[in-house]
């Protein structure tokens, strides 16, 4: 009897021993659960919180340089200002500025994207003033030329016509040229951002770290995805308004590839550094179908700088012969106006078409 006790002991020990396993088993489980939970919720905003702190590395006067004329803020600020925007903040020009803004569609997203802090009511003023005072200066010319009345006003109402459309088109001939700016340094920044990528260091870091560095336009859009950030918005969607912002197919696809590597993971650095050699290659490519295009352009230039004018002359020889041809008041306008603005705006056109390497 003494035999089968002991074994009926042992044997709820035993039992009792794996039932009390199985329940700390199951407890833990509970437990791990939770913290599993919380941790995948600390590392959905960790890039937000690391962009936090890495924003206090940043200046805060260069912070302030930057962004405080965009939200139009006054002060003291206002007396630094030039004088050239402030007529269209008088009441008399409010009303003009507001009801040609409205004739200028999409204004201001030109003005965004091109970052220039200004309103689009004191830049339709400026459209419109700069276009009358050109118009004053091209009619005072022809006057003096002696040209007939209906010349005048003809040439006028054009003058006046291409002023605006000139004035107007700037801030996308800005945006081309930051556009050209930011993709003749995106491949030294890319490589920057793969080497601290491979060395250790954060996304958020990184992406400081270029802000503060001297890659011209490249840096201040990314100083603005810290501004983004600053007020409110997420990493990802502060990389959303960077490729709205600027129409670079070279910076969407490093931005893609960021977007992509924050939500499914990857080797980021290895990424990067393949891009950079990318937008190298098309930037040889670039340079050398401009170097093909040199010839056939420095043709039509000697055509309209020696060919014309003699052509001119002899027209002009013609009619003092008694003959029809060019009187003298047109050959005027021809040669003081016409040729000198086709020679500086093809001269303009050829600089334009240069890759900027």
């Amino acid at each position: 009897m003494s035999k089968k006790r002991c074994r009926r002991k042992g044997l709820v020990k035993f039992f009792s021993s794996v039932g009390n396993g199985v329940f700390g088993l199951g407890g833990a489980v509970q437990k791990i659960t939770p913290m599993h939970r919380t941790a995948a919720v600390d590392k959905k905003g960790e890039v937000e919180e690391r962009f936090e702190k890495t924003d206090k590395m940043l200046p805060v006067a260069r912070h302030e340089e930057n962004f405080d004329d965009w939200e139009g803020e006054s002060g003291v600020r206002e007396v630094r200002r030039r004088f050239s925007p402030r007529p269209a903040k008088f009441s008399n020009f409010q009303g003009w500025g507001q009801r040609i803004s409205k004739f200028f569609r999409g204004l201001d997203v030109d003005l965004y994207r091109a970052n220039m802090r200004t309103t689009p009511e004191s830049y339709a003023v400026k459209i419109v003033g700069g276009s009358c005072l050109v118009t004053v200066i091209a009619i005072t010319l022809m006057v003096f030329l002696n040209m007939p009345g209906w010349a005048v006003f003809s040439c006028g109402a054009l003058v006046f016509l291409f002023s605006i459309f000139f004035i107007r088109s700037y801030p996308r001939r800005r945006l081309s040229a930051r556009v050209a700016e930011l993709n003749r340094m995106l491949p030294y920044a890319l490589r920057h951002m793969g080497t601290q990528l491979s060395s250790g260091i954060g996304l958020p870091e990184t992406v400081t770290s270029v802000s503060r560095s001297d890659y011209g336009v490249l840096s201040e859009e990314f100083g603005r995805i810290i501004w983004d950030m600053n007020k409110g918005v997420s990493f990802e969607e502060a990389l959303v308004l960077l490729d709205e912002r600027v129409p670079s197919e070279p910076l969407r696809r490093a931005t893609r590839q960021i977007r992509r590597a924050l939500r499914t993971g990857g080797d980021l650095s290895r990424v990067l550094n393949l891009l950079a050699d990318e937008a190298s290659f098309e930037m040889r490519m670039k340079l050398r179908d401009y170097t093909q295009s040199l010839n056939l352009l420095t043709m039509i230039y000697m055509f309209v700088s020696a060919v014309i004018p003699a052509m001119l002359m002899i027209a002009m020889n013609l009619s003092s012969g008694g003959r029809a041809g060019i009187s003298p008041q047109v050959a005027g306008v021809i040669y003081l106006l016409l040729l000198p603005f086709l020679l500086f705006y093809f001269i303009l056109m050829i600089k334009r078409l240069e890759p900027r390497l």
